[in-house]
């Protein structure tokens, strides 16, 4: 595909593993802003996370290209592992503004990130570079959500947008304290991403 004039949508996150509430996030984001594609950015050196207790990037890497290989509009992007220094959202999409710069890119991030978002290194660079695409769960307050989406709106002049993405509390931490306990939830998990773990008998040990 050439990126002239697409609208991309950018899921990032350590995927630690990869679960079917990423791939329900965006699927609603692709679905409901017609997008072209919804590229998959795992983590490389995540300035939130203990990398100490994060499996390593390859591992997280194959098991995205699993749970996507079926959906063609769906895409594997390597960058932030492949790049050495920590991977900042601002970064990312500075460097793909520059790659595609006749491309739109939407940033999908949680609502449970609202609250601190103006703490993240340069906000109003990712502002400037995406629009910005909430995902909210059935259980959580759309007034509350709006309002410090318009409280954002204004302090930063962003695009940002609620994403409906009904029951998604589904938690990597959560899968891997579970598998740690020989539990293993295949309804939360597509089944190649399933199949990867037990094969490789990843999460054993937490």
């Amino acid at each position: 595909m050439t990126y002239q004039n697409k609208k991309i949508g950018i899921l990032g996150g350590s995927f630690d593993p990869i679960h079917n509430g990423h791939l329900r996030i965006a699927q609603s984001a692709y679905e409901e802003f017609s997008l072209d594609e919804v590229w998959f950015i795992p983590a490389g050196h995540s300035p939130n996370k203990d990398e100490d207790k994060m499996t390593n990037a390859k591992t997280r890497a194959e098991m995205v290209a699993l749970a996507i290989q079926r959906i063609p509009y769906f895409r594997l992007t390597t960058y932030e592992i492949d790049k050495s220094g920590t991977s900042y959202t601002y970064l990312t999409l500075s460097e793909l503004n520059k790659q595609y710069p006749e491309t739109v890119f939407y940033f999908i991030m949680g609502a449970d990130s609202l609250d601190y978002f103006d703490s993240w290194k340069h906000p109003e660079i990712i502002c400037e570079k995406s629009i910005i695409l909430v995902a909210v769960r059935n259980d959580i307050d759309m007034d509350e959500i709006l309002n410090k989406i318009k409280q954002l709106q204004s302090q930063f002049s962003a695009n940002i947008y609620p994403l409906s993405c009904g029951k998604t509390d589904i938690s990597s931490s959560k899968i891997r304290a579970d598998l740690g306990e020989g539990i293993l939830h295949t309804e939360y998990l597509p089944i190649e991403v399933a199949d990867y773990i037990l094969k490789n008998h990843l999460y054993q040990n937490n």
